[in-house]
């Protein structure tokens, strides 16, 4: 019986490691067993193999893309430059739009590339012991402006009083893109709820329509959009929520979206407290 039931749970334990997203997961089979338990696991093994190095290859490709692209988009803004400084009043309407969209191009390329680094493990963290409450203050100060310039309220409740190992740009930056989204398709009030014991714990909410369940787990991957309101003509790239994800697991902390029954998406961080 253990014989049959020890392989089962290891292929059980991989298959739900790299449903999660553990491309490294395999079965545990000993080259030596030769029943349809052994095959079936050697044949398990062979398909991640395959997943994994077609995901990695689409990563990478990704990645050379978005870093080739930087020298010609950095020629074309150059030029726009110089044809503003020769061109027309009845020119520069039109430069001005070319120059626009080169600078919508440049920022989604560097978010491309972020992603792909941290994605990788490659992004370079510069950890130093950090106030929550500065990062957060410094935050909350563009986000409330936003808010308000889309007649919205952003509200602030707990405290942030505490200190953490962490990147302070990176940390800023997933907090951002979390309030944006949550401004973004909040109909009129946005909460941001920090607390902390052994842990910190960040909420942020908005009552706005939600997603349906079955994508919420979708929403933090790379140029995801839900096809109604969260689509392209409502703005975004679907960069933002994967860029804020990839950056709070490089902290060793987490990330989970949720519905709320009222109606409303709700952002839940979790991060480590800084060890004395």
């Amino acid at each position: 019986s253990r014989n049959l039931i020890a392989p089962i749970n290891s292929l059980k334990k991989a298959a739900i490691k790299l449903s999660s997203g553990d491309l490294s997961a395999r079965v545990a089979i000993p080259a030596s067993r030769k029943d349809e338990l052994g095959v079936l696991g050697r044949d398990f093994n062979s398909m991640a193999n395959q997943l994994e190095q077609l995901i990695s290859a689409q990563k990478r490709l990704l990645a050379d893309i978005s870093h080739e692209l930087r020298s010609p988009l950095t020629r074309l803004k150059m030029a726009t430059g110089l044809a503003q400084m020769q061109a027309s009043e009845a020119s520069q309407s039109y430069l001005l739009r070319i120059e626009k969209e080169a600078n919508q191009l440049d920022k989604m390329i560097a978010d491309v590339l972020q992603v792909s680094r941290l994605e990788a493990q490659s992004q370079a963290l510069s950890l130093q012991k950090q106030s929550l409450k500065d990062i957060v203050e410094h935050v909350l100060n563009d986000a409330q402006f936003e808010a308000k310039q889309n007649t919205k309220t952003l509200t602030f409740s707990g405290s942030a009083d505490v200190m953490l190992s962490c990147d302070e740009s990176l940390i800023a930056s997933a907090l951002e893109n979390l309030l944006r989204n949550a401004i973004k398709y909040a109909h009129s009030n946005i909460s941001f709820n920090v607390h902390y014991n052994s842990k910190v714990y960040i909420e942020i909410c908005d009552d706005g329509p939600g997603v349906p369940n079955d994508q919420l787990s979708k929403l933090c991957e790379p140029f995801f959009r839900q096809s109604d309101a969260r689509d392209r003509v409502s703005g975004g790239t679907g960069l933002g929520l994967a860029i804020a994800k990839n950056a709070i697991i490089a902290h060793g902390g987490s990330l989970a979206l949720s519905n709320k029954e009222n109606g409303g998406l709700c952002a839940n961080i979790t991060l480590p407290i800084t060890k004395e």
